[in-house]
């Protein structure tokens, strides 16, 4: 069964439920390349080694679908939002970040975004 929303608002905090992470240099490297649409109904959270703008930019290359993309420094904070289409070249965030979120396009309305914390079950 697909969720319609993976994601509750509570407090000034966005808080996601369904959860898959990418912690290793395989997981990231991987990320949503190859993977359908119909497969994709939960938020992947990149964990970076480190909190930079280079860092955290990313490429839509095979990508089959276009995603929403949370941009989080390392107290969780959202400090870059973007939607993306497949085979974007490059994105970089507009402040350095060290969580990187992907999520089905148009999960989340840009103007629920301002300075909300991110937390994830």
């Amino acid at each position: 069964m697909r969720m319609t929303s993976i994601f509750t608002k509570k407090k000034n905090e966005l808080i996601l439920n369904r959860v898959k992470h990418a912690r290793t240099f395989t997981e990231r490297f991987l990320g949503l390349m190859m993977v359908s649409p119909r497969e994709h109904d939960y938020a992947l959270v990149f964990h970076m080694h480190d909190e930079s703008k280079i860092g955290a930019s990313i490429h839509m290359l095979f990508m089959k679908m276009p995603i929403d993309v949370l941009f989080l420094d390392a107290q969780k904070k959202i400090v870059d939002f973007t939607t993306l289409k497949p085979w974007a070249i490059n994105y970089t965030p507009v402040r350095a970040a060290k969580y990187v979120i992907e999520l089905p396009a148009g999960t989340l309305p840009p103007s629920t975004l301002t300075g909300l914390r991110v937390q994830w079950k």
